[in-house]
């Protein structure tokens, strides 16, 4: 019983060092994040790892920094929420992480958001897209493209290229399913026809019959709402089966995998909006650049929107040095409206608690996406 108050009390005054008026600011200021870096995500959880490495290394070399030196621990949540909830609760006491960003899978992020919440630890999400993250609580953040907002630019897209049916083929995950019924819900509110509609296992190898019958009511369009490395498998088996169907594209899907993966004839004029590109602008070309010299392939959304969230964090916590703390960094976040990044400027909206993200309208010709409006 005595060890058992010995380490609640322990406990407690991690807590109120990390969260009360800091004495003294460390040398390093440490953040955390969760991401799947082990099993069948690895892939999108080492490019956000990547992401947050280089903007840290990037911010050190800034005026900015001013001799402030960050680090990040990242810990593996293989994509499951149970581990995504025993990384939080280690994060929560452990009074040397200011904050903490991830994951990558909305699943994982809506269970352990609420234990970062719970312990008022900021829990910032470079990528979880599904509806319901911001709505956790105060302290857990999103800064990325959301369903809703994907869906009524995919409805608005659609709808210009004068599509009338289409059959839907997405993933059965929390993002998947949103995916699929945001831009289902606006291409119908638009006019338009769902003939065929199926969600496909992540692990998934072979597509053909699921193609197959996605064919059969003859849409207009083929919509696949995944992630890159099964899209391609997709677009390259409707291909060998001789379809020349048109294929529009969740935004998940804009990525250098894809055409890596599918090759460039498969990929050939795919649809999909436009958010991540190096064609969006100077200061994306130049990440572009810089992260290919650094890794020896380009970067896919995930590194990019990892490496602008943790670039924001950074210049927050500096303005608050040496009386920067937990709760500093929560009402701080609240009180950006727009920040200029990689992106570009970036509108915060307080009341939906969401970015507002431009999007274009893109075609892939020759292996590269293409602004069409």
């Amino acid at each position: 019983m005595k060890i058992a108050r010995l380490a609640t009390v322990a406990i407690a005054s991690a807590l109120l060092a990390a969260t009360g008026p800091a004495a003294a600011q460390p040398k390093e200021l440490r953040f955390g994040c969760y991401v799947p870096l082990t099993g069948q995500l690895a892939i999108f959880g080492r490019s956000m790892k990547n992401g947050f490495e280089m903007a840290i290394d990037d911010f050190a070399k800034t005026a900015q920094a001013k001799g402030v030196k960050f680090s990040i621990r990242c810990e593996d949540d293989q994509g499951r929420a149970d581990d995504g909830i025993n990384i939080a609760r280690k994060f929560v006491e452990d009074a040397s992480i200011l904050a903490v960003f991830g994951s990558w899978s909305s699943t994982v992020t809506l269970a352990a958001g609420p234990i970062y919440n719970q312990g008022k630890l900021v829990n910032l999400a470079p990528v979880s897209s599904h509806p319901d993250v911001t709505k956790i609580g105060p302290y857990v953040y999103r800064q990325s493209i959301t369903q809703p907002q994907e869906g009524e630019v995919n409805g608005a897209y659609l709808k210009a290229l004068g599509v009338k049916t289409m059959a839907m083929i997405g993933i059965p995950n929390d993002y998947g399913k949103a995916n699929i019924h945001f831009t289902k819900t606006n291409f119908e509110k638009n006019g338009g026809k769902v003939v065929f509609e199926e969600f496909v296992r992540m692990d998934a190898q072979d597509f053909r019959q699921t193609l197959q019958k996605a064919l059969q009511p003859d849409p207009d369009m083929l919509y696949f709402g995944g992630f890159a490395p099964q899209t391609a498998l997709m677009l390259k088996q409707l291909r060998q089966m001789g379809s020349k169907k048109p294929v529009y594209l969740s935004a998940a899907n804009e990525s250098p995998d894809l055409v890596r993966l599918a090759g460039v004839d498969a990929v050939e004029g795919v649809r999909h909006a436009i958010e991540y590109s190096p064609v969006i602008g100077p200061k994306m070309a130049d990440f572009f650049q810089r992260y290919q010299a650094r890794f020896g392939a380009p970067p896919d959304p995930f590194a990019g929107n990892s490496y602008n969230s943790a670039t924001m964090m950074m210049e927050i916590v500096t303005k608050q040095v040496p009386n920067v703390t937990r709760d500093s960094i929560q009402k701080a976040l609240d009180d950006v409206r727009v920040y200029d990044g990689i992106f570009g400027p970036i509108a915060y909206d307080p009341v939906t608690r969401e970015w507002q993200f431009k999007f274009y309208r893109g075609v892939v010709e020759g292996g590269k996406a293409r602004i069409v409006q």
